[in-house]
């Protein structure tokens, strides 16, 4: 079980999560916190903006091997500051169960920098991570889009809808309901 399951699953522990400013999650499984399979770890990410240069209304998809998305960032604008990193500013990660092939985690980001040698997005910005099943707000974060975990920090606050159908990542087998 995953630091976020044992943290979700018990109430006590979910608040000592919160006082200390930050926790760990897993991408999607964050990319957030649904996908069930292993990360493209050849998979790189790859921005078409030249170095220095600015591009407004840029729409990036991720696909895996098979050609299933596997997650869609959208930007207000991008720019391009060395070889490896670009600025996003207002941008949207949507990331897909790859099961399913249905929307999943969204991260949104006001403004992040990606290392894209290591697919690592950082920000000092808000950061909101939803899903049909909870939204999460934090004062900063840094998210690793090749393994899909994920790291909150500052004031971090977490709404979960509906405990009973609160799922949260559990390996190979996919998606597990926590029991109440």
């Amino acid at each position: 079980m995953n630091l976020f399951a044992r943290i979700a699953s018990h109430p006590a522990g979910l608040r000592r999560g919160l006082a200390r400013g930050s926790f760990s999650l897993a991408l999607v499984g964050i990319a957030a916190l649904a996908l069930a399979e292993e990360p493209a770890q050849l998979r790189k990410i790859e921005v078409p903006v030249p170095i220095g240069h600015e591009v407004k209304g840029l729409r990036v998809p991720v696909r895996n091997d098979e050609g299933k998305m596997e997650m869609q960032f959208d930007m207000e604008s991008a720019k391009r500051l060395n070889d490896q990193d670009v600025e996003m500013h207002a941008a949207t990660i949507q990331t897909y169960n790859q099961q399913t092939t249905k929307p999943d985690a969204k991260i949104e980001l006001k403004i992040a920098v990606m290392n894209l040698e290591t697919d690592v997005i950082k920000t000092t910005d808000p950061v909101r991570v939803s899903r049909e099943d909870f939204v999460l707000t934090a004062d900063g974060g840094e998210f690793n889009s090749k393994l899909r975990q994920g790291r909150v920090l500052g004031n971090v606050h977490l709404i979960i809808f509906d405990r009973a159908k609160f799922q949260t990542k559990s390996g190979a087998q996919g998606s597990t309901t926590i029991s109440q």
